[in-house]
């Protein structure tokens, strides 16, 4: 479940993506995308997670999501994370405990670090269009992620709206065939967001438990 919310997290911070791995007009597509978010300061957006195995639903749950340069904040199924840049807070609200990790851009363990997981981009996934759709009365263009070294996963596909090159939905491949969908709901750009939204603020959470591991 971290690592889906890591490459979620990673494909709303940045894109680079060669002309070497994409295939069927995949890269015009992404490059129109790139530029799109890139043109933001911020964004904000409600999503639902869905997992699915077989046609059969697992589990679905819903979160929020900001962003604001390398900074980003994420609530859902009662945890929050926290990231100014320099540090990473992760809340427990069942138990009112929060652990602070340093946020190190270097680190490839840290898979709350969604500037790692896309610097080289283009070295690690190779991008082919598969075609376009009508949902939800909006046209849909289908383009494929697939990476080029064993993953856990085999497959991340992206449902991209023609009309604004937004996002509508992030869906992983498990290989163990299950299916993790984001379905991207009230999108906003160029919010206004202080630098403090994305630090965790001990006093509104009384008695929580501190785990510093910086």
């Amino acid at each position: 479940m971290k690592n889906t919310l890591s490459l979620f997290i990673a494909l709303f911070l940045t894109w680079s993506l060669s002309a070497q791995n994409v295939d069927g007009g995949a890269g015009d597509l992404l490059k129109a995308v790139s530029a799109k978010y890139q043109s933001y300061t911020s964004m904000q957006f409600h999503y639902t997670l869905k997992a699915t195995k077989e046609g059969k639903t697992l589990s679905t749950s819903q979160g929020d999501f900001a962003i604001k340069g390398e900074k980003y904040r994420t609530t859902y199924n009662g945890q929050s994370f926290f990231c100014d840049g320099k540090s990473i807070w992760n809340y427990q609200k069942s138990t009112n405990e929060v652990s602070i990790y340093e946020y190190d851009p270097e680190d490839d363990d840290n898979m709350m670090n969604p500037q790692r997981i896309l610097k080289g981009w283009d070295k690690h996934f190779r991008a082919k269009f598969i075609r376009e759709e009508f949902i939800n009365n909006q046209s849909v263009s289908i383009v494929d992620l697939t990476p080029l070294r064993a993953q856990s996963y085999y497959r991340i596909r992206l449902y991209i709206q023609k009309s604004n090159h937004h996002i509508l939905r992030i869906a992983m491949y498990d290989k163990d065939n299950t299916v993790y969908t984001y379905y991207i709901e009230q999108f906003k750009s160029n919010v206004t967001l202080s630098d403090s939204y994305f630090v965790f603020d001990k006093s509104q959470h009384p008695g929580v438990e501190v785990n510093d591991m910086r």
